[in-house]
């Protein structure tokens, strides 16, 4: 689990040699962070962790770099390249496949208008260079269709949340699933389809549909790269392709404890932390989704209008539907758990039916972005981003710093919360590091603080991380300043 909540802070670090931390699975907590060896003030647990998916906000896009995040209350100044503007032929090669990009197997969408910009600043080329050989030089021109999307006009007000009693009493899993349903019941109409093509989004809707497009880009990306490595040398064993564990982590002597706790992956700290950052951790994060439509139900109907458009826009001309609702709670996974993911022939939530008249890739057999545009993907990522997304806050972070957007770091999200956490975040660009704030014995549980918590006192915590994140917190601090005692 993690939040919406990032940090800064100048401390060193002290990175022990070895193995630092390890996942436990728990019946009940789930998967969570433990200290494999006693560790110092300020050992750097995973190293830089960079996010999977993203999103900045309407109303700072053009006031932030998309590639580094920098940003300097309200000034524009620095920010000296505009999307793909500069760069002309000379695009860097896409980072997942070495080629300059790979537009053959792009889905075809409206095109946008001549004054439709991606919503990419950059403070230089630097960052605009990074970013694209990262991202992949597509990812401009679908931003731009996405873009292209977004309604002119004033926006609907945002929903608010209902009192929680009687959203709870008004929505079970059953209901959404049948809204769901009836999404894919439309969704076998071609003629249907194609009108999704022409819906407009208010910004709230396009934003979440950057966050969704983004995860399936990379996703995409990943499936391209297994698809390349294939080619050159087939698997010798039955593995279908694409079946991934959860994050590829190192493997470590398992097996269940005396206490009923399982101890899997050791993680190591490295530069560059990327290991854990793929789409088979991702998924398998908790879903948070009843959680966030009870709180809000409104909210529905914005996720299906973001699902409709990116599958009018971006999915493939062939109808499929994937028949099988995603689950909206998911078991703990152990490292050896196989995950299902969209587009694949274990999609998310169920098998998925091939597209008529082909397989789901191009002529030359290299995967399609459109055929992982499917409900249950859409829905896991959706799901995924309330309770476990990070917030990308202006820093340094004061009182009165504002939240650019949010983020999330797949590997990042194992950490538990305690209100007096021994795990700080510090965020350096758009990677985070997590050091520990004081000594930490060998076997103790590695939290972060959910929000801007700590000085809070215990009835104003409980309240902050009920509403914000699902549960009523009993970390020992909660535990010895309940003012009901021995009554919990």
């Amino acid at each position: 689990m993690s939040v919406h909540d990032a940090t800064t802070a100048s401390a060193s670090s002290t990175t022990p040699p070895g193995p630092l931390l390890h996942i436990r699975t728990d019946p009940y907590a789930g998967r969570k962070y433990h200290a494999t060896s006693p560790l110092p003030e300020n050992a750097d647990l995973l190293g830089s962790c960079a996010p999977f998916s993203y999103t900045i906000w309407k109303r700072f896009r053009n006031e932030v770099c998309a590639e580094c995040w920098r940003y300097d209350r309200g000034r524009r100044s620095f920010l000296t390249r505009r999307d793909d503007e500069g760069l002309g032929e000379h695009v860097p090669p896409d980072a997942s496949t070495g080629t300059q990009n790979v537009r053959q197997n792009a889905p075809r969408g409206p095109k946008p208008t001549s004054t439709t910009g991606a919503g990419l600043w950059f403070c230089d080329a630097a960052c605009q260079r990074s970013w694209i050989a990262r991202e992949g030089a597509d990812a401009v021109g679908l931003l731009r269709q996405l873009e292209g999307a977004r309604r002119k006009a004033r926006p609907k007000p945002q929903p608010q949340p209902v009192p929680r009693g009687d959203a709870e009493r008004e929505l079970t899993q059953e209901a959404v699933d049948r809204v769901w349903d009836a999404v894919r019941e439309r969704e076998r109409s071609p003629k249907e389809v194609r009108k999704w093509r022409d819906i407009q989004l208010d910004d709230y809707e396009t934003d979440m549909a950057r966050y969704v497009l983004l995860a399936f880009l990379r996703y995409h990306r990943e499936r391209c790269e297994r698809h390349a490595d294939e080619v050159q040398s087939p698997p010798l064993t039955g593995r279908p392709p694409y079946s991934c564990t959860l994050g590829r982590l190192p493997s470590y002597q398992s097996g269940v404890r005396p206490d009923g706790l399982l101890d899997t992956n050791p993680i190591e700290a490295k530069e560059g932390y990327e290991q854990g950052s793929e789409w088979s951790t991702f998924a398998s994060l908790q879903s948070n989704e009843l959680s966030l439509l009870r709180a809000c139900p409104e909210i529905l109907e914005h996720q299906t209008r973001v699902y409709q458009l990116l599958r009018g826009r971006f999915g493939r001309s062939s109808v499929a539907a994937d028949s099988v609702p995603a689950p909206s709670r998911r078991p703990p996974l152990s490292a050896s758990s196989p995950l299902k993911l969209p587009g694949s022939t274990a999609d998310v939530g169920g098998p998925r039916e091939k597209p008529a008249g082909g397989d789901s890739a191009t002529e030359n057999g290299t995967p399609e972005l459109g055929d992982i545009i499917t409900v249950a993907g859409v829905r896991t990522a959706l799901g995924i981003d309330p309770g476990n997304s990070f917030g990308v806050w202006e820093v340094p972070l004061m009182d009165e710093s504002e939240c650019l957007g949010f983020a999330v770091y797949p590997i990042a999200s194992f950490f538990n919360h305690h209100c007096s956490p021994n795990v700080r975040k510090e965020r350096e660009g758009r990677t985070l590091r997590f050091l520990t704030t004081r000594t930490v014995e060998e076997g103790e549980e590695l939290c972060i603080s959910y929000g801007h918590v700590e000085g809070m006192d215990w009835a104003t915590r409980q309240q902050e991380l009920l509403e914000g994140w699902y549960f009523s917190c009993r970390c020992s601090r909660c535990k010895s300043e309940d003012p009901r005692g021995a009554q919990t």
